[in-house]
């Protein structure tokens, strides 16, 4: 008996003993590395960034001027817009003839080029001076689209005579729609003087 209540005793002497190494050892255990690079698992990782511009992206970056402002975008022909001067052009000559088109139309016709020689040989002649190029139309249609319409116009005009040899910088752009008509009246004979493209001098 007395044998048989020490083997009990140290059976259970041998069992804490071993219960307290496993819980030692797990106790000592370190704690798994978070990397930077693991994420939730119902969490996707974020994408690669490549920071390099890749062909085509230039495009849709805003062009900027020294001074910050953005720079003139092309016009709807393709050929940029002209630096704005600060002042409205008020002197009409003589040399530089206005321009009429077709009603709802900025196309240039055959007289148009005809009367727009002229003031390209005018111009060419007097290197430097800045002209402003209005376009205009008549009372039909919204205030919206007449604008669009003029502005159209005179982008046509201004075109042309880049393509002719002027330089683009000397050469401004304006619409003033239907508010400003060199004839007044609600019939076509008004209404043809008023869809025009003029010049005036800076």
């Amino acid at each position: 008996m007395l044998y048989a209540g020490r083997s009990r005793l140290l059976y259970v002497v041998l069992l804490c003993l071993v219960v307290a190494l496993l819980f030692s050892g797990c106790s000592k255990k370190k704690p798994p590395e978070v990397s930077d690079k693991t994420y939730p698992e119902n969490l996707p990782p974020p994408p690669e960034v490549d920071d390099a511009l890749k062909p085509g992206d230039v495009s849709t970056l805003p062009l900027e001027t020294v001074e910050g402002e953005t720079a003139p975008a092309p016009t709807d022909l393709g050929t940029p817009l002209a630096d704005p001067l600060r002042m409205e052009a008020d002197q009409k000559l003589s040399e530089l003839r206005t321009v009429y088109f077709d009603f709802d139309s900025y196309a240039l016709t055959g007289q148009t080029k005809s009367d727009l020689e002229g003031n390209y040989d005018w111009l060419s002649s007097h290197p430097g001076i800045h002209v402003l190029i209005e376009g205009h139309c008549d009372e039909r249609g919204t205030v919206e689209y007449n604008l669009n319409l003029g502005q159209k116009r005179a982008d046509a005009v201004r075109e042309y005579l880049i393509l002719k040899g002027l330089d683009p910088s000397t050469l401004h752009t304006i619409s003033y729609g239907e508010e400003r008509p060199e004839v007044d009246g609600n019939d076509e004979s008004a209404w043809s003087r008023n869809r025009r493209v003029q010049f005036l001098v800076y």
